[in-house]
């Protein structure tokens, strides 16, 4: 009956250290995959950021671009205005010149004309006094 009884505690005591191998190989493997998630979750959210993080900068890029193209065609719009501008003063300048060069022509006529009466004046005085 010894025997018997001993060979039952054997027998359990088998049974119970096969559970626990068993029961270790569960949780070595649980714990394996737990670590697995884990990682892929933490490369996954890294990726997300980087993937973030690219987007903003692309954003960025494209809003200083936009900014960039903004002021050049201001720009480019005042560089207009001003021409526009020199031309409108270049003619009025011209204006002003051909206007001072008709009086000057006029001025020079009057002049001319009023030697040419001076002189007949004094051709006709002095064909008086003869």
């Amino acid at each position: 009956m010894r025997h018997i009884v001993m060979a039952a505690i054997a027998a359990v005591y088998l049974f119970g250290a096969g559970s626990l191998v068993l029961a270790d190989e569960t949780m070595t493997n649980e714990l394996g995959a737990m670590k697995d998630q884990l990682k892929s979750d933490a490369k996954a959210e890294k990726d997300k950021m980087k993937a973030d993080v690219k987007a903003h900068k692309e954003d960025m890029k494209s809003k200083m671009k936009a900014e960039r193209e903004e002021a050049k065609a201001k720009r480019a719009a005042m560089k207009e205005k001003m021409k526009a501008k020199h031309e409108e003063v270049k003619g009025q300048g011209d204006a002003v010149k051909t206007q001072a060069q008709d009086m000057k022509a006029a001025g020079q006529q009057m002049g001319s004309d009023a030697k040419a009466a001076g002189q007949e004046m004094k051709d006709a005085l002095g064909s008086l006094g003869k």
